[in-house]
C-alpha cells in the first residue's frame, strides 16, 4: 500500500552520543522575572475587570481558573496572597491598626482587671500569626504577675452550628469594625475578667466557596519560629491544643485550620 513507502515508517538513522548537542538548562519563572514584573502579572491574572482590581467575586470559572496559580510553589504563593492582600486591604507584617488597638488598650485603666485575652482567627497559619505578632507587642508589659494570666488564639472557621452562631457572624460582618483589613468586633465577657475579640476575612462568597478560598491561601509554611517568638515575648508557657510547645518538636504540630495557642504568662 502507498502509505507504508511514505516516509513515516522508514527507519530513521541513528544518532551518535557524540552528537548530541548538551541541553542548555532552562531558568523558572521566579529566575527570569524580577518581583516588580511578577507582581503585574500575578495582577493581571487575578483581576476581574479592566480596573485592575483583584476583588476574587463574583465566584465564576475564572475565578476559579486563576487561582490555580497558587499550587505552583510556596514562593509564588506567598507571592499571590500578598498581592491579594493588598488589594482588599489586609496587612501582614508592618506595624498595624492591631497595634495600635492594643496599646491604646494597655493604656486604658480597666486593663487591671482583665485576666484572660482570647482572640478568635480566621486560620494559624503563618501569614495571620505574623499579624497577631506585630499587634500584641504592647501587652508584653501585661506580663508582669497579678496582672494579665493569658492569652488564646483560636482558629475556628467551621460553619455556623446553630441560629446563635450564625447571627453572632452576620453580626462581625456587617457591623465590624474594619482593622487591618480584616473584621473585628468583641469586648468584656459577662464576669468582666475576660476580653474575646472576633475576626474574619472579608467575605469573598458563600460559605463553601470561602472555605476552598481559605483552603487556597492558607501558608503552609513552618510556624515554629513565630511560636518561639510569641512565648519569648510574654516570658511565659506556650501551649498548643494543650500541650506544651517546644521549639524541638515535629512540623506540623499546630493545627492552622482549627487548632488553639494558649499562653500562660510568667
Amino acid at each position: 500500500m502507498a502509505f507504508l513507502k511514505s516516509n513515516v515508517f522508514r527507519r530513521r538513522p541513528r544518532i551518535k552520543e557524540g552528537n548530541l548537542a548538551p541541553l542548555k538548562p532552562t531558568r523558572s519563572f521566579l529566575e527570569v522575572f524580577p518581583r516588580e514584573i511578577r507582581d503585574l502579572i500575578y495582577t493581571f491574572i487575578f483581576s476581574s475587570s479592566s480596573s485592575g482590581t483583584v476583588a476574587l467575586s463574583p465566584w465564576n470559572f475564572e475565578v476559579t481558573k486563576s487561582m490555580t496559580i497558587l499550587r505552583i510553589c510556596k514562593q509564588v504563593q506567598r507571592e499571590c496572597k500578598e498581592i491579594i492582600w493588598q488589594h482588599n486591604s489586609l496587612r501582614l507584617r508592618e506595624q498595624t491598626q492591631l497595634f495600635t488597638k492594643f496599646s491604646t488598650l494597655v493604656d486604658h485603666p480597666s486593663i487591671s482587671q482583665i485576666r484572660h485575652i482570647e482572640i478568635w482567627l480566621e486560620l494559624l497559619d503563618r501569614d495571620e500569626l505574623e499579624w497577631v505578632l506585630s499587634g500584641l507587642q504592647p501587652l508584653s508589659k501585661l506580663s508582669k504577675p497579678g496582672s494579665l494570666q493569658s492569652i488564646s488564639l483560636v482558629a475556628i472557621n467551621d460553619r455556623p452550628r446553630n441560629i446563635k452562631e450564625f447571627e453572632e457572624e452576620l453580626d462581625l460582618v456587617s457591623s465590624g469594625e474594619e482593622v487591618d483589613g480584616r473584621f473585628w468586633r468583641g469586648g468584656r465577657e459577662e464576669q468582666g475578667t475576660k476580653l474575646i475579640y472576633k475576626t474574619c476575612w472579608p467575605r469573598f462568597s458563600g460559605w463553601g466557596k470561602q472555605s476552598w478560598y481559605r483552603e487556597m491561601l492558607l501558608d503552609r509554611s513552618d510556624t515554629t519560629i513565630l511560636l518561639g517568638q510569641l512565648q519569648d515575648m510574654f516570658c511565659g508557657k506556650l501551649f498548643i491544643d494543650s500541650v506544651p510547645f517546644s521549639m524541638n518538636a515535629l512540623h506540623g504540630v499546630l493545627n492552622p485550620r482549627n487548632g488553639e495557642i494558649k499562653i500562660v504568662l510568667g
